[in-house]
């Protein structure tokens, strides 16, 4: 009885070991307005909370760019185009945002962000790759 005690504690150990594993975000994005492109990206869970927030730097559309980083099972992430280099996403007149920006899982909603459900994405492993299609507002 004891030692199958002992096998359920070490396997449970090992199950949050795996689950606290610091994995890689791979994170490109095409359509910037000119590269290299700075993108903000905030990490989230599937309830909204945030994981991690931060910049990157990607010299081309193709480049992929490591964030080391505690991933849930599924997440999302929006990313936008700091363009000028603010650290703020620029708004017009009626708070539209005037910097390409988009979110995971292809997520797309004309002037609003999309439900958290629409932007979730599954952890591949331990290294996950997303890919951004940049778009302006006025893109439908």
């Amino acid at each position: 009885m004891k030692t199958i005690a002992a096998v359920a504690f070490f396997f449970c150990s090992f199950l949050s070991l795996q689950a606290q594993e610091k994995c890689s975000l791979l994170i490109s994005a095409s359509n910037a307005s000119t590269y290299p492109a700075r993108l903000a990206y905030e990490v989230i869970d599937d309830r909204g909370k945030s994981l991690k927030v931060g910049y990157v730097e990607l010299k081309s559309s193709q480049q992929k760019v490591s964030i080391t980083l505690e991933l849930t099972p599924v997440f999302g992430v929006q990313v936008y185009e700091d363009a000028n280099r603010n650290s703020k996403m620029d708004r017009g007149i009626f708070t539209q945002p005037k910097e390409r920006y988009a979110f995971s899982n292809g997520a797309w909603t004309t002037l609003g962000k999309p439900d958290i459900k629409e932007m979730l994405v599954k952890k591949t492993g331990t290294s996950t790759h997303v890919h951004f299609q940049l778009k302006s507002v006025t893109d439908f």
